[in-house]
């Protein structure tokens, strides 16, 4: 069945039932897939050899220091820049431990996670709350990573983006970090409920 048929075929053939219909038989389907963003960096990571892992990890530590200490100094958009960069070596040295098969104990504890809230609380005490909150709901959502089945770059992906989100736009960042905070909370719930 054609567009062409639908739109000859009257006012009552076009319902969403056979529009639906016709979606399901196109050629036209595509389904939509979201990009595992773990396979960028195995391309990103692939001319890279496997002894630079530790100069890269190094890097991702004082990179997420340094934007923690930015946001704490009121620089946000160079700690923009600093985070995004920090995440870049992250990622690349998350998919050097994966092709190496290893990991270390200073790549599996996501404790970088936490350096931009106290950023923001320092830069502003008012946002302290916020940003305890937001803390809380990441250490209870890391202690259950294994039950919800989330690797630890995927947590670390997603917090440094809405990280950067919040250094654009600094004065809603309280109300990112509840957000963010309840979604952690809600995400670990899931988890605890799906190990019982």
């Amino acid at each position: 069945m054609s567009i062409a048929l639908i739109i000859r075929a009257g006012r009552d053939a076009v319902t969403p039932r056979a529009a639906v219909a016709w979606l399901a038989r196109s050629r036209y389907r595509v389904a939509m897939r979201f990009p595992d963003p773990r396979t960028a960096f195995d391309r990103l990571a692939a001319p890279l050899p496997a002894a630079r892992f530790g100069l890269l990890l190094a890097a991702a530590w004082i990179l997420w220091l340094a934007a923690a200490a930015a946001i704490a100094r009121g620089f946000f958009l160079p700690g923009a820049v600093l985070l995004l960069a920090g995440l870049m070596a992250d990622g690349i040295t998350l998919a050097l431990a994966r092709r190496g098969g290893g990991t270390s104990p200073l790549l599996a504890a996501p404790v970088t996670l936490f350096l931009p809230a106290f950023g923001f609380a320092l830069a502003d005490p008012s946002r302290a709350l916020a940003a305890a909150f937001l803390v809380m709901g990441l250490a209870v959502l890391i202690s259950m990573r294994a039950a919800i089945q989330q690797p630890v770059g995927t947590v670390k992906i997603g917090m440094a983006l809405a990280y950067i989100a919040a250094c654009l736009f600094p004065n809603h960042f309280s109300l990112m970090a509840y957000i963010l905070g309840i979604a952690c909370f809600v995400l670990a719930g899931q988890g605890a409920v799906r190990a019982a």
